[in-house]
Protein backbone atom coordinates (compact mmCIF):
# COMPACT_ATOMS: atom_id res chain seq x y z
CA UNK A 1 0.00 0.00 0.00
CA UNK A 2 1.08 3.58 -0.82
CA UNK A 3 1.89 6.15 1.79
CA UNK A 4 1.47 9.56 1.25
CA UNK A 5 2.47 12.45 3.15
CA UNK A 6 1.50 16.67 2.99
CA UNK A 7 -1.63 17.73 4.71
CA UNK A 8 -3.84 15.30 3.10
CA UNK A 9 -2.22 13.11 5.72
CA UNK A 10 -3.60 14.56 8.42
CA UNK A 11 -7.28 14.16 6.67
CA UNK A 12 -6.25 10.39 6.30
CA UNK A 13 -5.23 10.24 9.43
CA UNK A 14 -8.94 11.06 11.36
CA UNK A 15 -11.10 9.44 9.21
CA UNK A 16 -13.06 7.31 11.30
CA UNK A 17 -13.09 9.46 14.50
CA UNK A 18 -16.42 9.93 15.69
CA UNK A 19 -17.67 13.71 15.86
CA UNK A 20 -16.11 15.53 19.24
CA UNK A 21 -13.16 13.49 19.28
CA UNK A 22 -10.41 16.14 19.80
CA UNK A 23 -8.21 14.64 17.26
CA UNK A 24 -10.66 16.00 14.56
CA UNK A 25 -9.10 19.73 15.43
CA UNK A 26 -6.19 18.55 13.65
CA UNK A 27 -8.14 18.67 10.42
CA UNK A 28 -10.07 21.86 10.85
CA UNK A 29 -7.07 23.88 12.25
CA UNK A 30 -5.98 23.07 8.25
CA UNK A 31 -8.79 24.50 7.18
CA UNK A 32 -10.96 26.76 9.43
CA UNK A 33 -12.75 28.79 11.04
CA UNK A 34 -14.92 29.69 8.94
CA UNK A 35 -17.56 26.71 9.03
CA UNK A 36 -20.79 26.00 8.10
CA UNK A 37 -22.76 22.98 9.63
CA UNK A 38 -25.36 20.99 7.66
CA UNK A 39 -27.45 18.07 8.61
CA UNK A 40 -29.36 15.89 6.67
CA UNK A 41 -31.01 12.62 7.39
CA UNK A 42 -31.27 9.99 4.39
CA UNK A 43 -33.31 7.29 5.11
CA UNK A 44 -32.53 6.91 8.34
CA UNK A 45 -28.46 7.40 7.81
CA UNK A 46 -27.72 10.51 9.07
CA UNK A 47 -25.27 13.12 7.44
CA UNK A 48 -23.61 15.92 8.94
CA UNK A 49 -21.21 18.22 6.80
CA UNK A 50 -18.81 20.56 8.29
CA UNK A 51 -18.53 23.00 5.88
CA UNK A 52 -15.23 25.18 5.37
CA UNK A 53 -16.63 27.29 1.81
CA UNK A 54 -13.44 29.70 2.30
CA UNK A 55 -10.40 26.47 2.13
CA UNK A 56 -13.07 24.67 -0.04
CA UNK A 57 -13.47 21.53 2.31
CA UNK A 58 -15.87 19.69 3.60
CA UNK A 59 -15.90 17.27 6.14
CA UNK A 60 -18.62 14.45 6.04
CA UNK A 61 -19.69 12.34 8.93
CA UNK A 62 -22.22 9.46 8.60
CA UNK A 63 -23.71 8.59 11.62
CA UNK A 64 -21.50 10.67 13.63
CA UNK A 65 -18.46 8.86 12.54
CA UNK A 66 -15.97 10.98 9.84
CA UNK A 67 -16.05 9.05 6.74
CA UNK A 68 -14.84 11.70 4.19
CA UNK A 69 -12.92 15.10 3.33
CA UNK A 70 -12.85 16.39 0.20
CA UNK A 71 -10.81 19.20 -0.93
CA UNK A 72 -10.83 21.40 -3.71
CA UNK A 73 -7.89 22.54 -5.85
CA UNK A 74 -10.11 24.18 -8.56
CA UNK A 75 -13.13 26.03 -8.75
CA UNK A 76 -16.49 24.16 -8.21
CA UNK A 77 -18.50 24.93 -11.33
CA UNK A 78 -20.83 23.68 -9.06
CA UNK A 79 -20.63 25.96 -6.48
CA UNK A 80 -18.59 29.28 -7.04
CA UNK A 81 -19.41 29.96 -3.32
CA UNK A 82 -16.96 27.64 -2.35
CA UNK A 83 -12.75 28.68 -2.41
CA UNK A 84 -9.64 26.68 -3.13
CA UNK A 85 -7.49 24.78 -0.25
CA UNK A 86 -5.57 27.26 1.36
CA UNK A 87 -2.09 25.40 1.04
CA UNK A 88 -2.34 23.33 -1.87
CA UNK A 89 1.28 22.83 -3.09
CA UNK A 90 1.37 21.27 0.85
CA UNK A 91 -1.57 19.39 -0.04
CA UNK A 92 -0.12 15.64 -1.06
CA UNK A 93 3.93 16.24 -0.90
CA UNK A 94 5.96 15.90 -4.16
CA UNK A 95 2.35 16.04 -6.49
CA UNK A 96 1.09 18.94 -8.16
CA UNK A 97 -2.72 20.19 -6.72
CA UNK A 98 -3.89 20.32 -10.13
CA UNK A 99 -1.58 17.53 -11.97
CA UNK A 100 -2.42 15.74 -14.89
CA UNK A 101 -4.02 12.11 -14.67
CA UNK A 102 -0.68 10.69 -15.77
CA UNK A 103 0.79 12.20 -13.30
CA UNK A 104 -0.95 11.18 -10.15
CA UNK A 105 -0.72 7.78 -11.92
CA UNK A 106 2.82 7.47 -12.12
CA UNK A 107 3.15 9.44 -8.69
CA UNK A 108 0.83 6.65 -6.93
CA UNK A 109 1.23 3.99 -9.20
CA UNK A 110 -2.07 1.72 -10.02
CA UNK A 111 -5.63 2.88 -9.19
CA UNK A 112 -7.81 0.64 -6.95
CA UNK A 113 -10.69 1.85 -8.83
CA UNK A 114 -11.20 4.30 -12.28
CA UNK A 115 -13.84 5.95 -13.35
CA UNK A 116 -14.24 8.28 -16.66
CA UNK A 117 -13.20 11.11 -14.46
CA UNK A 118 -11.80 10.01 -11.52
CA UNK A 119 -9.43 7.46 -10.13
CA UNK A 120 -9.23 5.75 -6.65
CA UNK A 121 -6.03 4.65 -4.84
CA UNK A 122 -5.10 3.05 -1.36
CA UNK A 123 -3.04 4.83 0.95
CA UNK A 124 -2.29 5.20 4.33
CA UNK A 125 -5.07 2.19 5.15
CA UNK A 126 -7.63 4.53 3.50
CA UNK A 127 -8.78 5.79 0.19
CA UNK A 128 -7.94 8.96 -1.94
CA UNK A 129 -10.04 9.60 -4.73
CA UNK A 130 -9.12 12.09 -7.44
CA UNK A 131 -11.54 13.76 -9.52
CA UNK A 132 -10.29 15.36 -13.19
CA UNK A 133 -12.16 18.67 -14.66
CA UNK A 134 -12.85 18.31 -18.42
CA UNK A 135 -8.64 18.63 -19.25
CA UNK A 136 -7.81 15.87 -17.23
CA UNK A 137 -6.16 18.03 -14.50
CA UNK A 138 -7.08 17.52 -10.87
CA UNK A 139 -9.75 19.33 -9.57
CA UNK A 140 -10.92 17.99 -6.36
CA UNK A 141 -8.98 14.76 -4.17
CA UNK A 142 -11.44 13.23 -1.18
CA UNK A 143 -10.44 11.38 1.36
CA UNK A 144 -12.76 7.95 2.16
CA UNK A 145 -12.52 6.15 5.00
CA UNK A 146 -13.60 3.07 2.92
CA UNK A 147 -14.25 2.95 -0.42
CA UNK A 148 -18.05 3.74 -1.51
Amino acid sequence: MTTVTGEIAVLLDVLGRRQGDDRILDAVALVGPTMEVEEFDFDGEKSTYYIFKPAGTDLIFEDKVLVSAMVRTQPDPQDAAYGLYPRPTALVDGLSPTATRAEVTAFLGTPERVGPSFDRYQVNEHYLHFEFDQNGRTARITALFEPN
